[in-house]
């Protein structure tokens, strides 16, 4: 069942992408040209919701909030790749899935991709674990348990803040 619930929950995601233009090659580009900020008010917004949302639902029994280990390394390399990926496809990995179920060849390229990518890094992970992961592991830290304050005291103001940027502050630049 809860597999199911999941499916449903990132068919509506899914949807949301889509109707939001989030897989148009025009909007994408706009949005890494900094002139289309649709994108980045959607992601700010599901920031914003998501932030306060899973927390609530953890306090209230509804979730599993799960912190995942730091490692700095991971971090750093994979958003390099991440960058890179999205600058050459055009796409980032919930896009990609969205213009893919749209039919579009490059994105169905990119999926492919991405299967490949996970496949060789899985391959090559037990090795980078002790030469580039563990070295700068920090273990499951979070914000709010390093400066020992409830996480909605993080939560509450980083979700008003992304709502208040994707509502309030950011513009569309059209020359």
């Amino acid at each position: 069942m809860t597999m199911f619930v999941g499916f449903l929950i990132g068919c509506v995601f899914g949807a949301i992408l889509f109707m939001g233009g989030a897989s148009s090659y025009k909007r994408i580009l706009g949005t890494l040209m900094l002139k289309d900020m649709w994108i980045i008010k959607l992601m700010c917004t599901a920031i914003g919701v998501g932030t306060l949302g899973i927390y609530l639902l953890d306090m209230g029994g509804l979730a599993n909030l799960s912190i995942k280990p730091a490692y700095i390394w991971g971090v750093v390399v994979g958003g390099v790749i991440f960058g890179i990926g999205w600058a050459v496809s055009g796409y980032c990995p919930g896009t990609c899935v969205v213009g893919a179920a749209e039919g579009k060849r490059d994105a169905i390229y990119t999926v492919l991709g991405a299967f490949v990518g996970a496949g060789v890094f899985s391959l090559v992970y037990p090795v980078l674990e002790e030469g580039l992961l563990n070295p700068l592991a920090l273990g499951k830290i979070t914000v709010a348990s390093e400066l020992g304050i409830n996480p909605l005291f993080i939560a509450i103001p980083m979700s008003i803040a992304m709502i208040s940027l994707a509502f309030f502050v950011l513009k569309d630049k059209y020359e």
